[in-house]
């Protein structure tokens, strides 16, 4: 009997539940908050030079008020948002995705294991560490070269 790979099974589920969310914004009026953090360097993501520049690992966008064109597809999204106001249009696999969250509703897809090809394979770890004054910042850590990637700062209170 073959071992079931859950963790494969889950991941794919939860893109399934990230096109069904992005189709149902994509064809309607609905004004969502949602913040999708990806790995940049993924094969099919399609960014301006200049970000990838900048996020060499990672980077977060936010689909709120200023996104434009929504187009999804069987294994990857489009949108045209703005960078330092330049209108410019990014390409995401589903794949290359390591976090989705829906701030409106509070739920948050997070992908703890992905592989890229049969002889890489990253992993990234949640942690979280306080600062003295309060402030917890949440950390991905990508086992690629020992890369830590700031996340986010939650205000002290």
């Amino acid at each position: 009997m073959e071992q079931t790979d859950y963790k494969k099974l889950l991941n794919s589920a939860k893109f399934q539940v990230i096109k069904k969310t992005l189709d149902i914004i994509s064809g309607n009026g609905f004004t969502p908050y949602l913040e999708i953090l990806f790995f940049t360097y993924f094969n099919g993501v399609t960014i301006p030079d200049h970000l990838k520049k900048s996020y060499p690992t990672q980077i977060l966008i936010i689909l709120q008020h200023q996104f434009y064109d929504l187009k999804v597809s069987e294994d990857k999204f489009s949108v045209s948002l703005s960078f330092q106001g330049k209108q410019e249009r990014i390409t995401i696999p589903f794949f290359a995705i390591s976090e989705f969250r829906d701030k409106i509703s509070g739920d948050v897809l997070i992908f703890d294991k992905i592989s890229i090809d049969s002889d890489k394979e990253y992993k990234s770890e949640k942690c979280a560490e306080k600062l003295s004054n309060g402030s917890i910042i949440s950390i991905d850590r990508v086992s690629r070269k020992g890369t830590y990637v700031q996340w986010e700062v939650d205000p002290p209170g």
